[in-house]
């Protein structure tokens, strides 16, 4: 009886594993507007990212500000398709947008440099970034101005590196 136990087992342990996961990779779904609450994410999983730089474009006019992160590979250089897994959560009070990015130990600015970057923004009153060494994690904090809404979504790097874009629209 034993016996007949451990072929069975034996057998159900070499089928294999993969079978069950689909090799397909599904297209990212259009990121939505959140207001008031709401999260977003994306990305894939990897070996390491770099936070490589932020940038920032707005116009006044139509009261939409665009801050733009690039986003590397473990070594700082330029990363091909998606960029790493992300997750932003936008909360209500007090208002701000938090956006965790996993395998992500390194950055090439630092707070000083970021909030610099962000300075006379429409949207952002006051940011903060912290890097946390025991899971490889980057934690950027916008502090924004009541009534912001917000869209984060990824672009793929084709000819340039990989990207996370935040939307930031103001009444």
């Amino acid at each position: 009886m034993m016996k007949y136990i451990g072929c069975v087992l034996a057998a159900l342990l070499a089928l294999p594993a993969q079978a069950a996961i689909s090799k397909q990779q599904s297209k990212p779904a259009a990121s939505k507007i959140l207001s008031g609450e709401g999260v977003s994410f994306g990305g894939l999983a990897g070996t390491g990212f770099t936070l490589m730089d932020v940038r920032r474009t707005a116009d006044a006019g139509k009261k939409v500000e665009r801050i733009v992160i690039d986003v590397g590979d473990i070594n700082g250089g330029m990363l091909r398709g998606w960029p790493g897994y992300y997750y932003a959560e936008l909360k209500k009070n007090p208002q701000r947008l938090v956006v965790d990015f996993a395998q992500m130990p390194n950055a090439n600015i630092d707070q000083k440099r970021l909030a610099e970057r962000l300075k006379g923004s429409l949207a952002v009153v006051k940011t903060n970034m912290s890097l946390d060494p025991v899971d490889s994690s980057l934690n950027l904090t916008l502090d924004l101005k009541k009534n912001t809404k917000v869209r984060v979504y990824q672009v793929a790097g084709k000819k340039s590196t990989s990207k996370v874009v935040i939307d930031l629209i103001t009444e």
